[in-house]
């Protein structure tokens, strides 16, 4: 979230904070439902992905396929990551069904998105530091092996960037938009 996005956050806040409490709070409830949608969307497609993958790294660990390449351990090391990342996106699911913006008062449902906000950032800085010692180990192991392969899989790794950032300009909208007010 950058410094603009903060701000602007803390502004509804403030205005939300200093209506009286006569003054009802009312969310735009289609735009809500809609970005709770596709949060739920995206989580479900993040725990079929990562169940599947964790199988698949799990299998192959065990299996020991190619391991000149890719070792038994980065392997292994993949598969529990994943397979903790698919509890993690369920968890995470789990919470954002539970945001009903239409029973909820609107401080409730605002604590419930502030909450789902943290736990998702949490998660994801996580990731992201797991993601980095995994490429670290294979990227070194690799370098010593095939140095062309190295190359390969940064310029992946370049795309799957450019991608995630693209993404997250997205999850950050639809985040912003679980509380949007008429």
């Amino acid at each position: 979230m950058n410094l603009d996005e903060l701000k602007k956050s803390m502004s509804t806040l403030d205005n939300i904070l200093a209506r009286k409490s006569s003054e009802p709070i009312n969310f735009n409830i289609g735009k809500c439902q809609s970005a709770q949608g596709r949060i739920k969307k995206l989580y479900r497609q993040q725990i079929l992905m990562c169940a599947i993958l964790s199988l698949v790294f799990l299998i192959t660990g065990i299996g020991e396929v190619n391991d000149e390449i890719f070792p038994k351990s980065l392997k292994l090391f993949l598969s529990i990551f994943l397979g903790i990342a698919t509890l993690w996106y369920a968890i995470l699911y789990t919470k954002i069904k539970k945001i009903n913006l239409v029973f909820d008062t609107p401080i409730v449902t605002m604590k419930k998105v502030a909450n789902m906000r943290l736990s998702a950032l949490v998660g994801e800085v996580v990731g992201l530091t797991v993601t980095t010692v995994f490429f670290t180990l294979l990227l070194t192991h690799l370098w010593s092996v095939a140095q062309y392969k190295v190359w390969l899989i940064i310029g992946a790794l370049i795309v799957a960037v450019i991608f995630s950032i693209a993404r997250l300009r997205q999850n950050i909208r639809d985040f912003n938009n679980l509380t949007a007010i008429d």
